[in-house]
């Protein structure tokens, strides 16, 4: 098992301990992932289907779904050997990612060509875009006069992808997730000084828990929009949170990353990837929606 994805499952065994002695909290762990889906639901435009737009409770408690998966009692490592890569890529090269084959299996075959391992370096894009596209494909249904006695059914499975989804999508907004430089600054060369200290369940755990709530970052989300290419879309905002690793490590220099905390640029900088992440999530829905009318028969 790499080393990425042994932090990977040790973080969930470490917040799984956590919130079995300490009531529920607001951190970038389960309730920042209820927050991402919840602000991301409440941007649905009208013409979105109301089962979806009335689903806001339900896309809030899937958000921490994936991290529930890493239930430290199991017996065998499976579910625990499938599910760690999905929450990450790293994509500290970041021109060698500007063109990814479409689907996950092209992708580890090309970073095997290159002598790297695909559960090293993550699968993130595609557990976003397999999301996307497994609701596009039950919209599609629902619309589908030959499946009206069971939308209900259908119903019910778009929103639990869609919640899913919501996960892996706040999972990019978080920049550690997109970098080798996950848990502290890890490369020999280190010019600016960065930390070399732990500092991942600091920043999206113990800082957030005690600093962010919905409204803090709310305001900063507008209503749901087409997106034209959704796969291009996603690597954009991946992009986008690799941007702001370095901005992440050099504010920590100065206003470290803990509960204490109190840096006005530090709660605009955590406030303003969690808007991304409901923005991008609220997109992607939204898309899945509209592109499932084509093709669909009987419509």
């Amino acid at each position: 098992m790499s080393r990425r994805v042994k932090f990977v499952a040790s973080l969930g065994i470490v917040v799984a301990l956590m919130f079995s002695v300490i009531p529920s909290s607001s951190a970038w762990g389960e309730e920042g992932h209820r927050y991402v889906n919840l602000v991301a639901a409440e941007r649905m435009p009208e013409d979105m289907p109301a089962f979806f737009r009335d689903a806001k409770k339900r896309l809030s408690f899937l958000g921490y779904e994936p991290d529930r998966w890493r239930d430290s009692k199991e017996l065998y490592k499976a579910l625990q050997e499938v599910n760690a890569p999905d929450h990450f890529i790293d994509i500290d090269e970041p021109k060698e990612f500007e063109a990814l084959p479409g689907d996950r299996y092209q992708y580890a075959e090309w970073l095997r060509s290159k002598g790297k391992d695909p559960k090293t370096i993550g699968f993130l894009p595609y557990s976003i875009l397999e999301g996307y596209q497994k609701m596009q494909v039950l919209f599609r249904l629902w619309r589908d006069k030959r499946h009206e006695s069971e939308r209900d059914q259908i119903e019910q499975n778009i929103i639990y992808y869609a919640g899913v989804m919501g996960h892996y999508v706040a999972d990019g907004a978080q920049p550690l997730h997109t970098t080798i430089h996950y848990n502290g600054w890890s490369t020999s060369s280190n010019p600016d000084l960065y930390t070399r200290e732990p500092l991942h369940w600091r920043f999206e755990g113990e800082y957030v828990k005690a600093r962010i709530k919905p409204e803090d970052f709310s305001p900063l989300v507008k209503q749901a929009r087409r997106l034209q290419d959704p796969f291009s879309d996603i690597m954009k905002f991946l992009f986008e949170s690799y941007s702001k690793t370095e901005d992440l490590y050099r504010m920590d220099k100065t206003a470290r990353w803990d509960d204490t905390n109190t840096d006005l640029e530090s709660e605009r900088f955590v406030a303003e990837r969690l808007a991304a992440g409901a923005q991008t999530l609220a997109n992607l829905w939204y898309t899945a929606w509209l592109d499932s009318a084509y093709g669909a028969p009987n419509s």
